[in-house]
């Protein structure tokens, strides 16, 4: 590839993905039903030909902003609990901190699956359903096996997977780039937050003794080896 053509085709990466952010923002407003391509063409300064050379219809602008986001989602989860070489306080990490990430970097893409879904068509709803429910899978595997390994608390996995993912769903929300922090940075202290709040052994450790702390720990002990027995007894 020549240096014209390499040019060329960086120019219409940028300007599909200017396309997307601003038809993003619009569909958040306005609804999909509220906006039009003249509407997504006009906020660009483009002429419709311009958008209609990159996406056939505004359906397909959608089907870009709510399934591929949604997919590299799934598979960044699915890379990282396929790897048997991570502990799973290590892949709990990198599943937080790669999902943030994504977030971060794609805000608008995510605020539009949230807010969209109703819009997508039947096909399209089930794609993105099935992508949701394939990262929360993952995320729930890696925290029942932290579980079964005494690495992470007594905890519904499914419940504790829900709300990491939630937390970082919702930086797409507040999240700004100019801001004091850079999205590494983030997803980081996001990441800090999900392994420590699993963390069994930092919770053992009150820094004042305490007869009731005592008790919840031994509780927690015991609900543990329960599990462990019920688990070798199937």
């Amino acid at each position: 590839m020549n240096d014209i053509s390499t040019k060329a085709t960086l120019k219409g990466e940028a300007l599909r993905s200017a396309i997307l952010d601003v038809a993003a923002t619009l569909f958040i407003e306005r609804g999909t039903g509220g906006t039009s391509i003249q509407d997504i063409a006009e906020a660009l300064g483009l002429s419709r030909t311009a958008v209609y050379y990159y996406f056939k219809n505004k359906e397909q602008i959608q089907q870009s902003l709510t399934e591929e986001v949604l997919s590299a989602a799934r598979k960044l989860a699915g890379d990282t609990v396929a790897r048997d070489d991570l502990d799973p306080v290590t892949a709990l990490r990198a599943l937080v901190t790669q999902h943030a990430d994504l977030i971060l970097s794609r805000p608008a893409e995510f605020r539009v699956a949230d807010r969209t879904e109703a819009d997508l068509s039947p096909k399209q709803r089930v794609s993105v359903q099935n992508a949701r429910r394939n990262v929360l899978e993952n995320f729930s595997h890696v925290i029942e096996r932290g579980i079964r390994e005494g690495v992470f608390r007594m905890v519904d996995a499914h419940v504790a997977a829900f709300s990491l993912i939630g937390m970082c769903n919702w930086s797409a929300w507040w999240y700004k780039p100019e801001g004091r922090l850079d999205r590494a940075n983030v997803a980081e202290i996001m990441a800090d937050m999900a392994v420590n709040s699993l963390l069994r052994e930092a919770a053992r450790r009150p820094e004042v003794p305490d007869v009731r702390e005592s008790l919840r720990l031994v509780r927690e002990d015991l609900d543990y080896l329960e599990k462990l027995v019920l688990s070798d007894s199937k």
